[in-house]
C-alpha cells in the first residue's frame, strides 16, 4: 500500500465514558471540517477522500479520516485519528467504586470549591465575598458528603436483594456511575488499567508521527487528563516520550482532579494532620452530636440546659487555651537565654492545656451528667467545629493552593492550549500548574450551566472549534491561516453576554415557579383534584388526598417551568447558531439578537401572566371561550399582541440596562 506523508496529524481523545469506536472522530470532524470551510468563507475547500481503520500505514486498530485541504490552487492533507479508550481497560467494580469514593469523594469535593475560591480571589471579585461563599459551600459540603458516601453503601447493599426489577434498576444506575467517576479514579487506585490507555494513546501518537510532519492532540475531560500524564505532565509519575506532539489542546480537562487525587497518596511530610480527612471526621462528629442533642430535645430536655452545657464548655475552652498559649509565650520570652528550658518549656504548655481540657471535661462531665445537662454532647459539638474551622482554613490557604499544584508542561512540549468553560464542573477553572506562562488558559461560555457545559464545547463554534481550527492550521502552517477570523476578546465577550441572558431566563423560571409553588400550595383547586384521580390507585391508596392534590400541583409547576424553559432554550440555540455563523462568516453580529429576544420576552410574560392568572383565579382564556368565533379570534390576537408588545418592550429596556459590548 503507497503511503502519504501528511502535513499535519490530529489525535482526538475523548472523555469518560462508554463512547464506540468511530463515534468521537465523527462527531468531532464534522464540525471541525465545517468549520474550517465556513470561517475561510469558501476559500478552502475541505473533503475528506477517505476514512476507515487501515488508512496508509495505519495499523489498523484506530478510525482514522483523510482530510484534503485545496487553497489557491494548492492542497494539503491531515490525517484525523481517534485515541479510543474507552474499552481498553476492564471498569471497577460498584465495590471498588465505593470503596474508593470513601477515600476520594472528600479530597475532590473540597478541591472543587477551594479552587474556584482561589479562582475568584484572583479576579474581580471582592476577596471577602469570596472567601464567604466558599466558606458556606465548604461548610455544607462536608455535612453532606458522608450522607451521599452512605447513599452509594446503600444502593450497593439494596442491589443485592433478591427482587429482579430493583436489582435491574440499581445494577443500571451503578454502570453508569462506574462508566463516569470510575473512569477518575482508575488512574490513581489501578496502575495497570492506567497504564493500559496511557499506552493506547501514546500508540496513537507515534503512529501519527510517523505518517505526519507535525502533530496535535485534541483532548477532552478525564482524556485531557490521560494525554498529558502519558506526555509527562504529571510531575513525578513518569517520563514522557521521545517525541512530543507540536501542539496540545486539554477542554473541560480532568487534570485538576487527577493531579489532585494523586497529591492526597503522598502529601509532604510537613503535613502532620490531613485536612480534608479531619473535615471530614469533624462533620461526622457535627451530624452526630447535633442528631442528639435535637432527639434530646425532642424528647423534652430545656433549651436552657443547652445552653449552659454551651458556657461551660467555652469557658472550659477558654482556660486550655489560654494556659496553653501564656506558657508558649513566656517560652518564648525565656528563649534568648535558655533555649533547651524554653523549648521543653512549649511543649510542656501545649501539654498542659490538652490535659487541663481533658481533666476538666471528666471534672465537669461528671457534675453535669446527674443535673441533665449535655456537657459531653455540646463539648463534643464545640470541637468538632473547632476541628472543621481549622481544617477550612488550611483548605482554603495560599500554602494549600501551593501543594496541590503538581501538574507541569510536559517537557519538549512547544505549546499547550488550554479551555475551559466558565460553569464546567470538571475542570473548575485554569489547569493548576507551576508555571502558569507555558500554558494558554481560555475561559470560555457555554451555556452557563454547571449540567451542559462540560458536553457542549463542540457546538461553540465561534469561542471553542475556531480556537482549535487556529491551533491546527498554525501548527501545519497551511498558508490560508490568514483566511479565518483573528482571535479577538470581543468574540469571547459577545458569547458572555449571549449565555448571561440564558441566565437570567433561567433564574426567572425558577423564581416563578418557586413562588407560584409556595403561594398555591395551601389551596385547593377542582382541576387538580381531576388530574389527581389519575394517578393509579396503588399510590393514590398509600396518600391522604390533600398530599395527592398538593403533589400534583407542586409537579405540575415543575414540569411546566421545565417545558418553558426548555422552549426559551431552543430559541436561544437558534440565536446563538445566527450569530456564529455570522462571526465565521467575518460579519457583525450586531442586530441578530433582536427578534430571539424577543421571542425570549414572549415565553417569560405567558409565564408570568399564567402565574398571576392562578393566584388571582382570574384567566383571560375561561372569558374569551365562551364568546362568539369572531370574539374569540379578535380577543386572542388582541392578547397576542399584548405579550408581544411587552416581550419587545422589555427587550428594549433589557438591553438598555445590559448592551452588548461593542
Amino acid at each position: 500500500m503507497t503511503t502519504t506523508k501528511h502535513q499535519l496529524g490530529i489525535l482526538f481523545v475523548h472523555g469518560i465514558g462508554t463512547q464506540p469506536a468511530g463515534d468521537t472522530i465523527t462527531r468531532w470532524g464534522d464540525v471541525l471540517v465545517k468549520t474550517i470551510t465556513a470561517a475561510s468563507s469558501g476559500d478552502v475547500v475541505a473533503t475528506v477522500e477517505r476514512a476507515g481503520k487501515d488508512l496508509e500505514g495505519g495499523d489498523g486498530e484506530r478510525t482514522e479520516a483523510r482530510l484534503r485541504l485545496e487553497h489557491s490552487g494548492k492542497a494539503e492533507h491531515w490525517l484525523l485519528s481517534e485515541g479510543w479508550w474507552a474499552e481498553s481497560f476492564l471498569a471497577p467494580t460498584y465495590f471498588e467504586l465505593v470503596s474508593w469514593s470513601l477515600r476520594a469523594l472528600p479530597w475532590a469535593l473540597t478541591s472543587h470549591i477551594a479552587q474556584r475560591y482561589w479562582m475568584a480571589k484572583s479576579g474581580h471579585t471582592p476577596k471577602w465575598f469570596a472567601a464567604t461563599l466558599a466558606l458556606l459551600k465548604l461548610f455544607l459540603g462536608l455535612l453532606f458528603a458522608p450522607v451521599l458516601v452512605l447513599a452509594l453503601v446503600a444502593v450497593a447493599v439494596v442491589g443485592l436483594l433478591p427482587i429482579p426489577a430493583v436489582r435491574g434498576a440499581l445494577l443500571s444506575a451503578q454502570r453508569v456511575f462506574t462508566a463516569t467517576v470510575g473512569d477518575s479514579l482508575v488512574f490513581v487506585e489501578s496502575p495497570v488499567r492506567a497504564a493500559l490507555i496511557k499506552t493506547r494513546i501514546l500508540e496513537g501518537l507515534e503512529g501519527l508521527q510517523q505518517r505526519c510532519d507535525r502533530t496535535v492532540v485534541v483532548a477532552h475531560s478525564q482524556g485531557a487528563a490521560v494525554a498529558l500524564e502519558a506526555l509527562g505532565g504529571i510531575a513525578a509519575v513518569n517520563e514522557p516520550p521521545d517525541k512530543q506532539p507540536d501542539t496540545l489542546i486539554t477542554f473541560g480537562a480532568g487534570t485538576n482532579p487527577l493531579s489532585i487525587l494523586r497529591t492526597a497518596e503522598m502529601l509532604p511530610k510537613t503535613i502532620v494532620l490531613d485536612p480534608v480527612r479531619w473535615a471530614m471526621v469533624a462533620s461526622v462528629l457535627i451530624s452526630a452530636a447535633t442528631t442528639w442533642l435535637a432527639v434530646q430535645v425532642s424528647r423534652g430536655l430545656p433549651m436552657y440546659k443547652v445552653l449552659e452545657a454551651g458556657v461551660l464548655a467555652l469557658l472550659l475552652g477558654a482556660l486550655s487555651i489560654a494556659l496553653g498559649f501564656g506558657g508558649v509565650k513566656v517560652s518564648g520570652m525565656l528563649e534568648s537565654r535558655t533555649p533547651r528550658l524554653a523549648k521543653h518549656g512549649k511543649r510542656l504548655s501545649v501539654l498542659g492545656g490538652v490535659g487541663v481540657a481533658i481533666l476538666g471535661m471528666m471534672a465537669l462531665y461528671q457534675q453535669a451528667n446527674p443535673q441533665q445537662i449535655p456537657f459531653a454532647s455540646v463539648a463534643i459539638l464545640g470541637l468538632a467545629l473547632l476541628l472543621l474551622g481549622r481544617s477550612i482554613y488550611m483548605i482554603l490557604s495560599n500554602n494549600w493552593e501551593k501543594i496541590l499544584t503538581t501538574v507541569r508542561c510536559p517537557p519538549g512540549l512547544s505549546r499547550w492550549i488550554d479551555i475551559y468553560a466558565s460553569l464546567d464542573p470538571v475542570p473548575a477553572g485554569p489547569t493548576l500548574i507551576g508555571e502558569p506562562e507555558r500554558i494558554e488558559s481560555h475561559q470560555i461560555w457555554n451555556e452557563g450551566s454547571i449540567l451542559k457545559d462540560h458536553t457542549v464545547y463542540w457546538q461553540n463554534l465561534d469561542e471553542f472549534v475556531l480556537r482549535v481550527v487556529r491551533a491546527c492550521a498554525k501548527a501545519a502552517t497551511s498558508g490560508w491561516l490568514t483566511k479565518l477570523p483573528a482571535e479577538s476578546d470581543a468574540i469571547d465577550e459577545r458569547a458572555r453576554w449571549r449565555v448571561s441572558w440564558l441566565q437570567m431566563a433561567r433564574t426567572a423560571f425558577t423564581t416563578i415557579a418557586v413562588a407560584l409553588g409556595i403561594t398555591l400550595y395551601h389551596r385547593q383547586f377542582d382541576l387538580m383534584c381531576k388530574i389527581a384521580q389519575m394517578i393509579p390507585s396503588w399510590i393514590a391508596g398509600r396518600l391522604v388526598p390533600t398530599d395527592l392534590e398538593r403533589g400534583t400541583l407542586l409537579a405540575l409547576i415543575a414540569v411546566g417551568a421545565v417545558l418553558a424553559y426548555m422552549v426559551v432554550r431552543t430559541v436561544w440555540r437558534w440565536w446563538v447558531s445566527r450569530e456564529q455563523g455570522a462571526i465565521l462568516q467575518h460579519r457583525s453580529p450586531d442586530g441578530v439578537e433582536t427578534l430571539p429576544l424577543i421571542l425570549i420576552g414572549c415565553v417569560l410574560w405567558v409565564a408570568l401572566l399564567s402565574a398571576i392568572a392562578l393566584i388571582t383565579g382570574k384567566n383571560p382564556l375561561v372569558g374569551i371561550m365562551t364568546m362568539g368565533l369572531l370574539q374569540k379570534v379578535g380577543e386572542s390576537v388582541l392578547l397576542v399582541a399584548a405579550v408581544v408588545a411587552l416581550a419587545a418592550i422589555s427587550a428594549y429596556v433589557l438591553k438598555k440596562v445590559h448592551p452588548a459590548p461593542q
